[in-house]
Parts: structure tokens; sequence; C-alpha cells
């Protein structure tokens, strides 16, 4: 299994490969097919917890700053679902591994990866799964095989046999729908779905800065959402 890279290099390629804090996109040519049968519907994402505090993040698991944003944040999101906070809906996108010129499509084999362990009801799973494949993208070395796929979701405490829908993609066309489903939308505040991270608060989006502050500055968003 890949070794897990230190967020510091994330933080260093984000740094260097891109001049803001987000991966910008441009909207689809045409309409993706329809997805695979699924319990998920692309257009809700992957969601996740029940609380009154609605959280959804557009993220690319071939992005650096979203693996940024998942170092400040990942872990709070988490236990405010385990403890019934938020809910949080996932969006994948997959439009970043063709613009950094990742040819192994890391992006949708990832997200295919999330998307099989969600819908194999491995819910408990989902947020420590996300956090192994935004820590273990693409680098110089080269991008994640199937079997260390396969070994990211048995490290995040996946159960189900994933092996077919990995190697297959069986949920690739469930990602490639909410890709096109998002791409260009707007969400909140006037946002568009244009570029990954984006995270929005109960309708309002959330300023991510990369500054150190954006832990803190979301703690204090979601206590002043829950008063």
């Amino acid at each position: 299994m890949r070794p897990h890279r230190p967020l510091a290099l994330v933080a260093l390629v984000a740094a260097t490969v891109f001049a803001f804090t987000a991966c910008t996109a441009k909207a689809p040519e045409s309409a993706a097919p329809p997805p695979a049968e699924s319990s998920l519907v692309a257009a809700d994402g992957i969601v996740l917890g029940d609380g009154s505090i609605a959280i959804e993040l557009w993220t690319d698991l071939s992005c650096p700053h979203c693996a940024v944003l998942d170092e400040a944040t990942g872990e709070n999101i988490a236990g405010w679902v385990d403890e019934g906070t938020v809910t949080l809906a996932i969006h994948p996108m997959n439009y970043v591994s063709e613009k950094r010129g990742d040819t192994t499509d890391y992006s949708t084999r990832a997200a295919n990866l999330l998307a099989l362990t969600a819908d194999a009801g491995e819910l408990d799973a989902v947020l420590p799964l996300y956090s192994l494949l935004q820590a273990n993208q693409v680098d110089a070395d080269g991008a994640p095989t199937d079997d260390a796929l396969l070994d990211f979701a048995a490290e995040a405490g996946v159960e189900a046999d994933l092996a077919d829908g990995v190697k297959g993609q069986t949920m690739g066309t469930w990602v490639q729908a909410s890709n096109d489903h998002w791409l260009g939308e707007v969400v909140a505040s006037d946002t568009a779905v244009d570029h990954v991270p984006l995270l929005v608060v109960d309708g309002t989006t959330f300023e991510i800065r990369e500054d150190g502050t954006d832990g803190e500055r979301l703690r204090e968003v979601v206590a002043a959402a829950g008063n």
C-alpha cells in the first residue's frame, strides 16, 4: 500500500501548481449518460448524518486545495456528523484529473470508490476513506492503483467486497452525473459551482482562505448556526 504523504507536501503542491485557493472548471460539453442503478441520487450527493445544520461540500479527489481543506476541517466535520449536529452532503466532481494532466483519471476512480462505499451502506467508513483518498492524490510517483484504492477502503473500515466495482468503475457514471449536474449551478449566495472546494453551511457560502483560519472560522460558523 502506498504510504500516506504528509499534508505539508500537499500544501506545497497546492501553492506551486495553483495560484488560487480553488480548482476552477469549465462547463461540460455534453450531458453524462444515466448513472448505474444505485441507491444514490447524483443531485443529492453522498448524504451523511441527520443533524439540523446542513453542510454541502463540492469536492474533487484530485484537487490539492480540497486536501488542504480536509486537513483543516475534516475532523470537525466528521465529529459533527457523528454527534448528530450536521447533515453533510458530499458532491463529487471529476474534472480536476484532466486539468492536471492526469491520464489515470484519479478524480473518477477515487470518487467511484467513495460512492461504492456509500452505496454498500457503509456510511461510517465514508469520511475516513475520503480523508485517505485526499491524502494520497496523484504525485510525481504516479496514481494509486486499484489495489491501493481497495487497501484504503479496508483501512477506512469498509467490510464489503468492492473489488469488482473498483475495477469496473461501476459508479463512474454516477460520478460523472454528479459532476455534470452541478457544474455551473448557482447554489448559495450567488455562488456558482465552477470551482472546488466549495463549502456551503445552511445556505451560505463559507469563505475558504487556506491561511490557517479555516478550521477555527468553520467552528464559529457552525456554532452560530446551532444557536
